[in-house]
């Protein structure tokens, strides 16, 4: 009998997990996808895909980067083996006036450099005294979200459309164990308030002669993707408004357009706002979870990554899919 498996969410996290359980366990496993958000409307979709280590904690820096690691070389065999995955490598730089402290990501990134004061000036940013010149990779969500998609229902895998007010919704009976990925959907499907939104506000443009990416003091950005680049962007803490505010906009472009002319030219075609899940750390454990009803179900959680969904998924998924195959397994043996 095959066991019956819920996942909650259809983001990166959500989908990722559903296909690395579908990879282990086959025909052996049924899997459902519920979620009122699907690709291209959820958190991730607002993402540009940059493979960079970003408003994320973790009390462990060793499994974050081990996680990031492993999502960095995930990504690079996307590149190498599936054209239609939306990867792709990518060199560019990043600016600052203040020092910034060494990364675990540097480690990871295709040739990482530091820029010399003379380098910074010849490249037109002498308004920054410090500078990082580096290769990463993108995966651009909503193309690879749709392949995930694509290939999770291939598989077999069922899609529920609907929003959940209680995990009491799933039940009584229908499934053996829940994987939680509803990212800040958390907070009242679990009552954890230490997820908080990030609120992140992005510009799409047409500008194609854009080939490198660019960070400016940790925040403001340009994101080549296929058909656009990304522009930001904000990071408002608690802030749970989705709309577009005419002030964020004129923020993002004054801030870019100062260091990058060029974009001067570029035709606006898209602005959306995104509400990362920050937590003090990422929560990717197993709980034995009571409903309101009193039913008493497995949860293997995998939420909180901030602003590295891209960064983390995979090695976050592997790890979700070793706790859901532990307690299946060991539940299969009472």
């Amino acid at each position: 009998m095959a066991w019956n498996v819920c996942v909650i969410g259809a983001g990166i996290n959500g989908l990722a997990v559903a296909r690395e359980l579908q990879r282990r366990f086959g025909r052996d496993i049924k899997l459902t996808i519920v979620t009122d958000k699907k690709t291209p409307e959820t958190t991730s979709d607002v993402a540009a895909g940059l493979w960079m280590p970003h408003l994320v904690n973790g009390e462990n820096a060793e499994l974050l980067k081990k996680w990031a690691a492993e999502t960095y070389e995930h990504i690079a065999e996307l590149d190498r083996k599936s054209p239609d995955s939306g990867a792709f490598l990518c060199s560019g730089y990043t600016f600052d006036n203040t020092p910034t402290p060494p990364d675990f990501a540097e480690s990871i990134y295709h040739s990482f450099r530091r820029l010399s004061a003379s380098e910074i000036q010849r490249l037109g940013f002498s308004d920054f005294k410090y500078g990082n010149f580096y290769t990463t990779y993108f995966l651009e969500p909503s193309i690879y979200l749709r392949k995930l998609m694509k290939e999770f229902r291939e598989e077999g895998g069922e899609l529920l459309e609907k929003k959940l007010e209680s995990v009491d919704d799933l039940l009584p009976g229908r499934f053996d164990l829940i994987v939680n990925c509803a990212g800040l959907g958390s907070r009242y499907l679990f009552g954890d308030e230490e997820v908080l939104p990030i609120r992140g506000h992005v510009i799409r443009a047409k500008c194609p002669s854009m080939k490198h990416f660019y960070i400016f003091n940790g925040q403001f950005h340009c994101f080549p993707n296929s058909d656009t680049v990304v522009l930001g962007g904000t990071k408002d803490k608690g802030d749970f408004d989705l709309s577009i505010r005419a002030s964020d906009t004129q923020l993002i472009l004054s801030e870019t357009l100062k260091y990058l002319p060029q974009l001067k030219k570029a035709e606006i075609v898209q602005q959306r706002v995104g509400l990362r899940p920050f937590r003090k750390a990422i929560r990717l454990e197993l709980e034995r979870f009571q409903t309101k009803s009193g039913i008493t179900i497995p949860i293997v959680h995998n939420y909180g990554h901030g602003g590295s969904g891209i960064t983390m998924f995979y090695g976050c998924s592997k790890a979700a899919a070793d706790l859901v195959e532990a307690e299946l397994l060991h539940t299969s043996k009472l």
